[in-house]
């Protein structure tokens, strides 16, 4: 598999829950300031979605543990 068709973000085991990776950052994605780690896997999925759908995270906030858009 060539890098031009793996998805930029995939969904990694991290030290405490899951993370969102982030193939260019290598690295936790960002969202605004905040780092897409220390989620439960439905919570990376989520944000996993909104993030390929959005990949530059504006207009996605993080509230109460529940990603959303603005």
């Amino acid at each position: 598999m060539n890098e031009h068709s793996q998805s930029r973000f995939l969904i990694r085991q991290g030290g405490n829950g899951w993370m969102v990776y982030d193939r260019e950052r290598k690295g936790p994605a960002l969202i605004g300031t905040d780092l897409a780690a220390n989620l439960t896997m439905t919570e990376a999925e989520r944000v996993k979605q909104m993030l390929i759908n959005q990949p530059d995270g504006k207009g996605l906030i993080l509230s109460a543990l529940v990603w959303r858009t603005v």
